[in-house]
């Protein structure tokens, strides 16, 4: 009988034993683990590729809108000196009231050095 038990218990562990994966599927699982792994970190370079791309992008946009908001302020001034150049109005005489206003402006900024 024991032997009965021992042949039982050895054949019962052989099949355990045997149930495992082979070392063929062990390579296998650790190159798909290995492939998996190589795939994250690529696709996270290419994450973060694309991102530094648009920041430079957007960058190059502000650069280009500031140049372009730039050379519209010099066409602007441009423009309005052109006009003030073509008109050739001399300015209205200002009334002797108005001069003595501002003659006083004028000493009171200067007793009080533009503070006031």
């Amino acid at each position: 009988m024991k032997k009965l038990i021992y042949l039982f218990s050895a054949v019962a562990m052989s099949l355990v034993v045997s149930c495992g994966p082979s070392a063929e599927e062990k390579a296998a699982e650790e190159k798909r683990v290995n492939d998996s792994i190589a795939m994250a970190n690529e696709a996270r370079i290419q994450d973060s590729l694309a991102v530094v791309e648009a920041a430079r992008q957007d960058s190059l946009m502000a650069v280009q809108k500031a140049a372009e908001d730039s050379l519209r302020a010099v066409a602007v001034a441009d423009s309005i000196a052109a006009a003030n150049k073509k008109s050739g109005k001399p300015a209205p005489k200002k009334s002797p009231e108005q001069q003595k206003i501002e003659k006083q402006i004028k000493e009171v900024k200067d007793a009080t050095r533009g503070r006031g």
